[in-house]
């Protein structure tokens, strides 16, 4: 599977590389953000910048829905403890009540 996964890896930066190496002279005219204008800015440092966000973003969402999921398990784990708990209180309950000897249809 390492195979596979690195093979993958070299093929993204590969096509990374060559896409930046045919476009190193182009230019993007403007860039328009609220408060700023760029002008005149390298495609590369914009793919860059893009590329570079869209990672940021993931790693947020990803970041929630590993620490949604931890709680989730936290609280199940809580909750089988004392349900396991519970179930062994009830093992440990006095047979007080219980009538040994006592068969059905015999009268006491």
């Amino acid at each position: 599977m390492w195979l596979v996964r690195n093979l993958a890896w070299l093929a993204i930066m590969i096509i990374v590389v060559g896409f930046s190496i045919l476009n190193v002279n182009e230019r993007v005219t403007a860039i328009r953000l609220p408060g700023a204008v760029y002008e005149q800015v390298s495609l590369n440092v914009v793919l860059f910048v893009a590329f570079v966000a869209g990672m940021l973003v993931a790693f947020v969402l990803t970041l929630v829905q590993q620490l949604k999921g931890r709680a989730t398990q936290n609280r199940l784990n809580r909750e089988n403890q004392n349900l396991k708990e519970e179930l062994r209180a009830l093992r440990n309950l006095p047979l007080e009540d219980l009538k040994i000897g006592s068969g059905v249809g015999e009268e006491s």
